[in-house]
């Protein structure tokens, strides 16, 4: 099992590293590839499941938990709102993405 729960990490850790880079590769034109609101959305689905296995093997941490749940829904609208909207994307919502992204990291990592 902790094999499991090893791999689904560096696979929720590699769809936000992909989400982000994909974010900074379009910075430049402010044209979102479609590609991030997947990777984030993965990320999210992952930390979900991730979330399941912890509940079931251990004693999760559930405020932390609740607040990268929170975080990831919140990144995960953001970057379909951004893909929605394409080139129009007002710059709120552009730079909140990878702050949501780099916030979630830090709390996983540092919390």
């Amino acid at each position: 099992m902790s094999i499991l729960l090893s791999v689904l990490v560096a696979l929720h850790l590699i769809c936000w590293a992909v989400g982000l880079g994909t974010w900074v590769a379009a910075a430049r034109t402010r044209t979102p590839n479609p590609g991030m609101a997947h990777a984030i959305a993965g990320a999210l689905m992952l930390g979900i499941i991730l979330a399941a296995l912890v509940s079931v093997v251990g004693d999760p941490n559930h405020m932390k938990l609740g607040i990268k749940l929170l975080i990831g829904i919140a990144a995960a609208v953001l970057a379909y709102i951004a893909n929605r909207r394409r080139e129009e994307t007002p710059s709120a919502v552009w730079f909140s993405i990878p702050l949501a992204i780099i916030v979630n990291v830090f709390v996983a990592v540092l919390v």
